[in-house]
């Protein structure tokens, strides 16, 4: 054999190994929103729940590949940012991340699971300068909020003097123009904004929730990595460094978070 001939055979061979370690790179496909920064944004490529996912793909040794989902791109209902799950349901992804819990499962058509919580989200107490610093100095005052939200719901049921607009921009306008003295914010939505809450407020039992990571049930092996993930990344501090580097509010999982009890009790007690 000559030694032009062992060369080409220890390249073709090298070429079979490479191609056999591609073809056995897993992929971790990822619904996301198009218009759902700072966790998710198709224009930017950018967002908290791509750096999440990403790293959770890492850690689980696959590759994240992103599935962007058509949306609308201003959305009302802020504490449910139009999910992608029926694209998950229907097997275009894998998982789908910044779910707010079982409630939010029930437009998929076949049997999803939630991971544990991996981080919290909720309406936030924005103040004017000089405004209030907190809840028990509400009185009298006038809160800005944005229509059809569990914000809007809780100010009305709680007796609050509010004023609605339709959207977290028209928000901090009305604080800037001094039309409002407090604003109930949709957290992510605050950084886009470059906005923070008003220091040592916590966003009320009935104006926040846990988000989780969706996956089918039938996927459970990928589901339990995921998590496991999730939760090693929740206990070394990275998913508050990346909720930081998004300037989103650092909230981690809440150990209790909205129900139909906890409005009620808002409404008796007004």
């Amino acid at each position: 054999m000559t030694r032009a001939s062992l060369a080409g055979l220890v390249i073709l061979a090298g070429l079979g190994l490479t191609a056999g370690a591609h073809a056995q790179e897993k992929i971790l496909r990822v619904c996301f929103g198009e218009y759902d920064a700072p966790r998710a944004d198709k224009a930017s490529g950018m967002g908290f729940d791509l750096d999440v996912m990403s790293a959770v793909a890492e850690r689980t040794g696959r590759i994240l590949q992103s599935v962007w989902v058509e949306q609308e791109a201003k959305m009302t209902e802020a504490e449910n940012g139009d999910l992608p799950l029926p694209a998950l349901a229907k097997g275009r992804c894998d998982a789908v991340a910044s779910v707010p819990g079982k409630d939010a499962l029930r437009s998929a058509r076949v049997e999803l699971s939630l991971s544990q919580p991996y981080y919290g989200a909720g309406f936030e107490f924005v103040s004017a300068p000089g405004g209030p610093k907190d809840y028990s100095e509400l009185k009298d005052k006038t809160i800005v909020v944005q229509f059809m939200t569990v914000g809007h719901l809780a100010a009305t049921a709680a007796g609050y003097h509010w004023i609605g607009v339709t959207s977290p921009e028209e928000q901090m306008a009305a604080l800037r123009l001094g039309k409002a003295d407090v604003a109930l914010i949709w957290g992510p939505a605050l950084g886009p904004l470059n906005a923070s809450p008003q220091p040592n407020t916590l966003p009320s039992q009935v104006l926040r929730w846990n988000e989780h990571v969706a996956t089918r049930a039938s996927d459970r092996e990928l589901t339990g990595a995921i998590d496991a993930a999730l939760q090693a990344m929740l206990a070394s501090g990275e998913i508050v460094k990346l909720m930081q580097a998004h300037h989103m509010p650092p909230r981690a999982p809440f150990d209790s978070v909205f129900n139909q009890g906890a409005l009620i009790k808002l409404q008796l007690h007004r």
